[in-house]
C-alpha cells in the first residue's frame, strides 16, 4: 500500500520536472538526465516510473489539461454567458491560477507536434476535447440568446485558435502584448462572433 501511495506523487514530480525543463529548451531539449534534476530525483528514478519521454509528455498533456480545468471549475458561474467568459479567462487571465510555465510549455508541444506524428496525435485529442467543452458552452451561450446554433463549432474552433495565438504571442513575443491583454480582447470577439448569429425564427417573433 505505501509503495501505491508513493507513485502518483513521485510521477507528478517527473511530469512537473518535464514541464519545468520544457518551458526553456523545448521537448527535444528535455533530457532524461535534466528531467530528473527538475523533479529532484536520479534519472533511474524517471526510467522506473516511465518508459520513455513520450510516455512523461502524455501524462505532461493531461497535466495541463487539468490545470486549465481546474481554473475554468472553481469559476462562479450563473449563467452560459458568464461560462464562456470564465472558460477564456482560465486559459489566460492573470491573477490567480495563471501559470505562465505551462503556457510555455504547451506552445513548445504544439511546435513539436508539427514534425512529430506521435506527439501531433496527442496533441490533436487534447485540442479536440477542448473544442468539443468549448462548442458546448457556445451552443448554450446560443440558444440562450435564442440565435441559431449550426455555427457553434466554427465558433468555438475560432475561440480556439484566438487563444492558441495569445498564447504563442505571449512566449514568443511578450513585449508586443500590453498587460492583461489577451483575455478581455478574446472574450470581445467570442462574444462578437456569437452575437453576429442570426436569431432564430421565434426569436425574431418576439
Amino acid at each position: 500500500m505505501s509503495r501505491l501511495a508513493n507513485t502518483e506523487p513521485k510521477r507528478k514530480q517527473i511530469v512537473e520536472g518535464l514541464m519545468t525543463v520544457m518551458a526553456t529548451s523545448g521537448y527535444d531539449g528535455a533530457t532524461i538526465p535534466l528531467i530528473a534534476k527538475a523533479a529532484g530525483l536520479t534519472s533511474g528514478l524517471v526510467h522506473y516510473y516511465f518508459d520513455s519521454k513520450q510516455s512523461i509528455l502524455v501524462e505532461l498533456v493531461l497535466h495541463l489539461v487539468k490545470i486549465v480545468d481546474a481554473r475554468f471549475q472553481s469559476a462562479v458561474t450563473s449563467d452560459p454567458q458568464s461560462e464562456l467568459a470564465a472558460y477564456i479567462d482560465a486559459h489566460l487571465a492573470l491573477g490567480t491560477g495563471a501559470n505562465p510555465k505551462a503556457v510555455a510549455c504547451w506552445i513548445c508541444i504544439g511546435a513539436a507536434a508539427v514534425n512529430q506524428p506521435e506527439i501531433r496525435l496527442i496533441y490533436q485529442e487534447a485540442t479536440e476535447n477542448q473544442v468539443t467543452i468549448l462548442e458546448k458552452i457556445c451552443e448554450k451561450v446560443l440558444r440562450a440568446e435564442g440565435r441559431k446554433t449550426r455555427q457553434k463549432r466554427e465558433i468555438a474552433l475560432g475561440i480556439t485558435s484566438a487563444i492558441e495565438g495569445s498564447y504563442r504571442l505571449l512566449v514568443s513575443a511578450p513585449d508586443m502584448i500590453p498587460k492583461g491583454f489577451a483575455a478581455p480582447t478574446v472574450k470581445a470577439m467570442a462574444f462578437g462572433l456569437i452575437s453576429s448569429q442570426p436569431l432564430t425564427s421565434d426569436k425574431r417573433r418576439t
